[in-house]
């Protein structure tokens, strides 16, 4: 019998067996003691997981082609390969996979290359199993999930925040408040606006779409509204607006701070009565559409300058929900772009498999004033000019290139600082900033984590 066995007692009689129906939360363990799959699996089971198991390591990569895991848990010392190589190879496969390793035979330098190759967490035998099933429990109810619109573009996260942000989706997405979504240029809120609507009672109705910024002033009064004919020179027939197309759908209206005073002064009064007129016409129409507004401008600076009207902020800030910028939630860059190369992959018709180390690592470095825009393009033009199966540095544009050229110090320890500093920002999000909370969702004291957060100068 292996010493780091899970004790039996910890095995919970079937009147405690816990399911959680719904979306099936598939863990994968690795580990060539048989009594430890067995017993680790029966424990797992009994919180209502799916198990797969295996003994050999060699048979992961198979595991993974053949059938979708949520978790990898593996050893780090196995006959056949080491645990470490093994997670190399899958991070290389597929670097948003979740992996928590343990080990009966601890070192400091196992657990920091372990982090450095992108495990989640690092247990040692005899598991502290109460702590290991909260830690899975927390990684299934927080797990990536992607909102889909009709045209397949998705909300990919599995940050904290953002998960939050998505609840306020679905929250607001069941009334008919008007809403107001900020954030920087390629954040998502086109992302978020379709969302909303596709979780409405609105959904089978039309979603409108309306970029203010794309459209002369002279014009967004006529597509908005709508005109008859004679009611300006080119206006040569009827113009049908596209709030009147919106009808009882939903009308989302991009980059409202470059709305004119005027325009403004006419969509408040929709907003108000449910009416308008078509330009040049008489006759009082009446909407019934829901409006999604979104700006990446600092509304409160638009109305310190007047450019704003402040009754038709009020009317649209009744629920307001900002996507922050991709800098501010970084943990997703691997998620979004396994996501995209899947995306491309089919779109362009290539077999890129992954994505190499010095390249991720320098994704990871940026900054993304683009924000997931700016990633989205840059994995599509190095999957068009990638013919291999991997995307290398040749295949980035030439602005990252000049990133690489700059150099980055770093070493193992800065690794190590900077996966650490994620990961307890990560855990401060998940418990809204509770110490305590974070601490043990870290598996360490507050004690601990009050040090750990001094030097890395997180407080």
């Amino acid at each position: 019998m292996h010493e780091c066995a899970v004790p039996e007692h910890f095995l919970l009689p079937q009147s405690a067996v816990q399911y959680h129906h719904g979306m099936a939360f598939t863990v994968l363990i690795v580990d060539d003691e048989e009594e430890m799959c067995t017993s680790l699996s029966e424990l797992l089971a009994s919180y209502g997981f799916d198990l797969v198991t295996t003994g050999d390591p060699r048979e992961v990569p198979g595991i993974l082609e053949s059938r979708a895991v949520n978790l990898l848990i593996m050893d780090i010392r196995m006959p056949q390969q080491s645990g470490l190589d093994l997670l190399k190879v899958i991070k290389a496969r597929d670097r948003a996979l979740p992996v928590i390793m343990i080990t009966g035979y601890p070192s400091v330098e196992n657990a920091v290359q372990a982090m450095r190759y992108g495990a989640l967490n690092f247990y040692v035998k005899p598991l502290k199993v109460r702590e290991l099933v909260r830690e899975i429990e927390q990684l299934r109810d927080s797990s990536a999930r992607a909102v889909e619109d009709h045209g397949g573009a998705s909300l990919v996260t599995g940050n904290a925040g953002m998960h939050r942000i998505m609840d306020e989706i679905d929250r607001v997405a069941l009334t008919d408040a008007p809403v107001l979504l900020t954030g920087e240029s390629g954040t998502g809120k086109e992302l978020a606006a379709t969302a909303i609507h596709a979780k409405s009672a609105r959904s089978g109705r039309p979603f409108v779409k309306v970029n203010c910024a794309s459209i002369p002033d002279t014009l967004l009064e006529s597509e908005m509204f709508g005109h008859e004919r004679g009611a300006f020179t080119d206006a040569v027939r009827q113009h049908i607006g596209k709030l009147e197309l919106a009808a009882s759908g939903t009308l989302f209206l991009d980059e409202i701070g470059d709305m004119t005073l005027a325009t403004q002064s006419k969509l408040l009064r929709v907003l108000q009565d449910g009416e308008f007129q078509r330009l040049g016409g008489v006759d009082t129409l009446k909407s019934g559409a829901r409006v999604i507004a979104a700006t990446n401008k600092e509304v409160n600076e638009l109305l310190k300058q007047k450019l704003f009207r402040q009754d038709l902020f009020y009317r649209l800030s009744v629920v307001t929900i900002h996507l922050p910028a991709l800098r501010d939630r970084k943990d997703d860059i691997d998620r979004l772009l396994t996501h995209f190369l899947r995306q491309f992959n089919a779109k362009y018709s290539k077999h890129i498999e992954s994505i190499s180390e010095p390249v991720r690592d320098l994704l990871l470095r940026h900054d993304w004033p683009g924000n997931v825009r700016e990633l989205r393009n840059c994995v599509e033009r190095a999957a068009i000019f990638c013919d291999g199966p991997q995307i290398g540095e040749e295949h980035l544009p030439a602005q990252y290139l000049k990133m690489r050229d700059h150099g980055f110090p770093d070493g193992l320890e800065a690794v190590y600082q900077r996966l650490t500093r994620q990961r307890i920002s990560d855990a401060l999000a998940r418990t809204s900033g509770e110490k305590q909370k974070a601490a043990r969702l870290l598996n360490i004291s507050r004690k601990t984590l009050y040090n750990r957060m001094k030097k890395l100068g997180m407080e």
